[in-house]
């Protein structure tokens, strides 16, 4: 083999390699990206979420006031 041919399949053999990290780059650029769409998803959840309880408890919390209840004083012990 010559070495102008061992060179062209030498560069040959890198450039594959660069595509095959190219490729490995982007995928794990699209992982990564789909990642964070999934974490955010999950907060918006878990505060939405946190949000229904808070409204449902200020609510239950509202709907038990009412007219304050008077406690008459105690009466006095009878005398014997």
């Amino acid at each position: 083999m010559t070495d102008d041919a061992q060179r062209d399949l030498e560069q040959k053999a890198l450039r594959n390699v660069r595509s095959l990290v190219d490729k490995i780059e982007t995928e794990d650029q699209k992982g990564n990206q789909k990642q964070l769409v999934a974490v955010i998803a999950v907060v918006a959840v878990v505060a939405a979420l946190a949000a229904v309880v808070m409204m449902s408890r200020s609510k239950s919390s509202d709907a038990n006031k009412g007219p304050a209840l008077e406690i008459p004083p105690p009466k006095p012990p009878a005398k014997s």
